[in-house]
């Protein structure tokens, strides 16, 4: 990165004068505006553009783009085909855009390439996605970082208590353009350093007439052998009248699906020892390493996403437009979550041990060992009354997320304005039920080694086969519930000055009151009537608490086999559980109903923002070319109050909180564009930014998890001290559009950060318990750099049916760290960021011809750090390498009006793997990952 570096700091030199130092505070958002310009006539050869034109004067070029903020993608166009159009209205944003912008534009109406938001955005240059537990895309970072500010149409738009917003939420038919903002101006929303994120929607105006449009598919999953629906209609029509033109628009859609998604882990590396606590060597004397315990965690579920969208206008005349627009998604989630382990490790001594040639300084700071060789084993066999267990986590979720706004538009010959008043209301539930069940005792735990980089255990005998081997153990139950609210009023001007350096004027004003609160349960684990069992209960269980004594054969459920765990095991059945929760709770001594609030977890926070921003368009010319830009200022101010409750560990007592800041931000911006021809241009961007911590991160409350047998508690809590994370931003890219739908585009990018959050797991005792205690800091200061390169083209040149070929290539590169505490109250350390992978890429091979418009597309992530873990002999680092998935798309024009069309999803069964430190020694997950195959048809009148 030296190369790199010398270019950011070429950059950095020219743009710093401009940069103050960044002021900690609490800085908040503001809109983005614009479209793309209408999509030209792709029949024109794809040499056309010439390199060697002179460029357009700057007055030309920003006409260009305020036109372009009334225009649409004009979709609906005849001489356009779709996915030639869609690639070529996203060149036009990303040319005519006055920051770093690249997007993704629907191929046609309802069809973005996949088929969530979320998703689709894996697809933009830069974008980096992961899955969660659940089988869906839930993790959006742009180069790197995870703060994120998100827009609809340019207004704020978040989820539940969160800052963001959950993309997994919005289908992709609902959706006209996603643009990825790379870099700021004072227009925009703050709060994000790693970028924003503009969500188009259709409204009338964008078509010329009456629109009816519909979707349909069936999409199979390998893993749950169900076939799901997804459709979505869309209805829009507009009309002239004695008092202008009017326009309606309604789109509704519907997303199912079964999933199956399942884990199989090892428990964190330790020293191994002997049954006494005696550590166990290789045959050269070095200490041996194994896993705390192994297990599996399955997802088996179904969700269902309704979403209903519509949009109203009215021009009065040409120079006055009103419009009323909202949003409402809904999510359904019902699913099973059930565990399957053993914790040996320790508890016996092994047998049938084998230790690989995987050797290294033991790095779990304060222990006796610390820095003595250890070596991997890679298995062996435990026997002995351990503790193997069974349980079942019955989740039900459900939330929703709305957004309705009014505005007007209003624009003279030489004046611009708009007024925009937005309520945004989230809210988010979930309420899981639990029972543990373990197996009586002797265990025999087999462990038969890392191989396929993933933990391969059994249990000797198969006992978790048979229903009278299981004992109940405690009963938990725990329930959340969060809500956001937002009111916000922005109004925004542009005044054409005309002069001989400046040539226009942005300015606004946004005002935001945002509320989230959080309600959570007690969580504590009941013993069943007259406990578990007495001294080791695995070998003496409460005879009384066997399960086929208490509980019909339909309490159990079969789960499903892996390569990892080829034997099926028994658990509770959600729908016993979910059905039957009240008389569990009553044979376990519990009243019927929830369990009670908890103070420890619970929050509210009330954030108002005030925010104000100028900012200038200059042009003029250097050595004979066109120069033009940006040069701004926003001013944020933002007054936060902060309601919840402090523990007191010694006597267990929660007390009142109340917090409040205050303190204002200032964040310049100043950018250079110089356009060589009008197909080559560089820029130039400098920026300073801030992210604020999210409300969840701040609630000072402790939150305790029991633990279990032979594995600490869960604990976590927020800092209410905890500061904006502040960032000096520095990009630089020369882009040649060579072709209405071809480009090459290079990039280099700095970050300056500092406060950059990471969370630390602490090992602590609270009364009398062991837990590990998760917990948010402002970590230090850092950076992050890296290049991006960007390239697409479709093959014109080429005879016949080749002709129809296209490629889309981009790859980023990205490295970054950050100066920060080891551990809490830790040696301060140089570590890498979270989420940063070094090398990240897409490769797309498209064709359109003859009415096929088909993708085939490849999209990599390297390995990187997911978060940091508690110590262990392996280092702090919890380390991801992702499964990069190969996905195609292929659509065939029936007739002029509908379009039937294939998807498939991983063809090549890709699976996540996670790993406790470097290397693959130390499997901690693998997750299978689901491949699908779905089938439709879209509709077009």
């Amino acid at each position: 990165m030296t190369r790199n570096r010398i270019q950011v700091t070429l950059l950095a030199t020219m743009i710093a004068a401009a940069l103050s130092p960044a002021y900690a505070a609490t800085p908040s958002p503001a809109p983005a505006t614009g479209a793309p310009p209408p999509a030209q006539d792709t029949t024109q050869d794809s040499t056309a553009a010439s390199t060697a034109a002179p460029a357009t004067t700057a007055a030309e070029r920003e006409k260009k783009r305020r036109a372009a903020e009334q225009a649409v993608t004009n979709l609906s166009g005849v001489t356009v085909t779709p996915l030639r159009g869609s690639l070529q209205s996203a060149q036009s944003i990303k040319q005519d855009a006055r920051m770093v912008v690249d997007s993704i534009v629907a191929e046609d109406i309802g069809k973005l390439p996949d088929n969530s938001v979320a998703d689709a955005m894996q697809r933009i240059t830069g974008v980096q996605v992961a899955q969660g537990f659940q089988g869906e895309t839930s993790s959006v970072v742009i180069r790197g970082l995870p703060n994120v500010v998100t827009t609809l149409n340019g207004r704020e738009l978040f989820s539940g208590v969160g800052r963001s917003f959950a993309f997994q939420n919005l289908p992709s038919t609902a959706v006209k353009a996603i643009k990825v903002y790379k870099s700021s101006e004072a227009s925009l929303l703050d709060g994000g350093i790693a970028g924003l994120v503009d969500m188009e929607l259709f409204r009338p105006f964008d078509f010329e007439g009456p629109k009816l449009a519909a979707t349909y598919t069936q999409t199979h999953s390998k893993y749950t052998g169900h076939s799901d629906p997804n459709f979505s209609v869309l209805m829009s029509n507009r009309w002239n009248t004695d008092i202008g033109e009017f326009g309606a628009l309604l789109n509704t859609s519907f997303m199912a699906q079964h999933y199956e998604y399942d884990a199989v882990w090892g428990d964190f590396p330790k020293v191994l020892t002997d049954g006494s606590g005696t550590p166990i060597t290789n045959g050269t004397g070095n200490l041996v390493a194994a896993p705390n315990g192994f297990g599996a965690d399955y997802n088996l579920g179904r969700r269902q996403r309704p979403e209903i969208n519509y949009a109203l206008q009215w021009k009065p005349n040409e120079s006055t437009e009103f419009y009323a627009e909202g949003i409402y998604d809904w999510v359904s989630d019902d699913y099973s979550q059930p565990f399957y382990f053993s914790f040996p490790v320790g508890a016996v001594t092994p047998d049938n041990l084998s230790v690989g040639n995987t050797c290294y300084a033991n790095q779990l700071t304060g222990s006796p060992y610390y820095g003595q060789t250890i070596c991997d084993a890679n298995g062996g066999s435990w026997t002995g009354n351990t503790y193997a267990a069974t349980s079942t986590q019955a989740h039900q979720q459900h939330g929703h997320d709305i957004q309705n706004s009014i505005g007007v538009k209003w624009h003279g010959d030489r004046l611009r304005l708009s007024s925009d008043v937005s309520l945004n209301s989230s809210s988010f539930n979930d309420n899981t039920f639990i029972i543990d069940t373990f197996l009586k005792g002797p265990i025999t735990t087999v462990w038969n080694g890392t191989a396929g980089n993933q933990q391969n255990w059994t249990l000797g005998g198969n006992p978790q086969l048979d229903p009278s081997n299981y004992y109940l153990n405690g009963l938990f139950q725990t329930w959340h519930t969060e809500r956001g609210k937002e009111y916000a009023w922005r109004g925004d001007g542009t005044w054409d000055i005309n002069g001989s350096f400046f040539s226009y004027l942005d300015f606004g004003l946004r005002a935001a009151d945002h509320k989230a609160e959080y309600i959570g349960s007690v969580e504590i684990s009941t013993p069943p009537p007259g406990g578990a069992g007495t001294g080791n209960i695995t070998e003496t269980p409460n005879p009384a608490n066997q399960v086929v004594a208490n509980f019909p054969s339909s309490f159990f459920c079969n789960m499903p086999t892996t390569s990892a765990i080829p034997v099926s095991w028994l658990t509770g059945c959600y729908n016993y559980l979910t059905g039957n929760a009240d008389a569990l709770r009553n044979f376990y001594g519990l009243p019927s109903g929830l369990a009670a609030e908890n103070p420890g977890r619970y929050y509210h926070i009330d954030e108002k923002t005030y925010a104000a921003y100028v900012q200038a368009g200059y042009d003029t010319e250097l050595f004979g070319m066109p120069v033009d830009g940006l040069m701004g200022i926003r001013m944020e101010r933002v007054k936060r109050r902060l309601d919840a409750f402090s523990y007191d560990a010694s006597t267990n007592i929660y007390s009142p909180l109340s917090t409040s800041t205050s303190a204002p931000v200032y964040l310049p911006n100043l950018s250079f564009n110089l356009h060589l021809t009008d197909a080559l241009q560089l820029r130039l961007v400098g920026a300073k930014t801030v992210s604020y911590p999210g409300f969840g991160q701040l609630n000072p409350s402790l939150s305790l998890n029991p633990g279990t047998i032979n594995r600490a508690g869960a604990a976590s809590s927020g800092n209410p001290d905890l500061k904006p994370i502040k960032s000096n931003n520095y990009d630089a890219s020369l882009e040649w559009y060579f072709a209405p739908a071809g480009y090459v585009s290079a990039g280099v990018f700095y970050r300056d950060i500092d406060g950059y959050i990471q969370n630390y797991v602490t090992d602590v005792t609270i009364n009398g318990d062991a837990y590990q205690l998760s917990s948010p800091q402002s970590a230090g200061s850092g950076h992050l750099d890296g290049a991006e390169v960007a390239y697409q083209q479709f093959f014109d040149f080429l005879p016949g049916a080749l002709s129809g070929l296209g490629v889309q290539l981009n790859y980023t590169y990205i490295e970054g760290s950050t100066r920060s505490p080891q551990f809490i109250g830790g040696p301060v350390v140089v570590s890498p960021l979270q989420n940063v992978s070094k090398n990240n890429g897409n490769a797309v091979l498209m064709y359109e011809k003859y009415g096929v418009s088909a993708r085939l597309a490849y999209n990599y992530r390297s390995r990187f750090i997911d978060f940091f873990t508690q110590p262990t002999v392996a280092g702090v680092n919890d380390e991801v390498a992702p499964a990069n998935q190969l996905d195609l798309s292929v659509a065939y024009d029936l007739n002029k009006y509908s379009t039937l069309v294939l998807t498939a999803t991983n063809l090549t069964g890709e699976d996540l793997h996670q790993y406790w430190g470097d290397g693959t020694s130390r499997p901690r997950d693998i997750r299978y990952q689901d491949r699908t195959i779905g089938l439709g048809i879209r509709l077009k009148l």
